[in-house]
């Protein structure tokens, strides 16, 4: 998925939710607050709940979501999966970790 974000969307940061400690997901939002948001979303635990990396669980439902700003290379491979997502009208989130059931192919002129 792509960002497409209103002329008037203002200033946008890569955020990284943390779940239990754990650099998870990278998304984008205008604010902290904003980006807190988004990690309350219950439908996001759901989804995140059914996930595993490696087995484990991504997610317990008593498991602590904190949402921060992006390290410099958390933001590199933030920006690496918009560049590679096809387009969509939707926000990108980008995982940080292996996620069981997923596989990312690389084409020859990636290599």
């Amino acid at each position: 998925m792509s960002a497409q974000l209103p002329k008037n969307a203002g200033s946008i940061q890569v955020f990284v939710l943390d779940i239990d400690g754990r650099p998870t997901l990278a998304f984008e939002a205008p604010s902290l607050a904003e980006a807190q948001e988004i990690c309350c979303d219950a439908d996001l635990r759901t989804d995140l709940t059914a996930l595993t990396s490696d087995g484990t669980p991504v997610c317990m439902p008593n498991s602590a979501l904190v949402p921060r700003v992006a390290a410099r290379e958390e933001i590199a491979a933030f920006r690496h999966a918009v560049e590679k997502a096809p387009a969509s009208d939707q926000p990108t989130m980008t995982f940080l970790i292996k996620i069981d059931g997923v596989v990312v192919t690389i084409g020859p002129e990636q290599a």
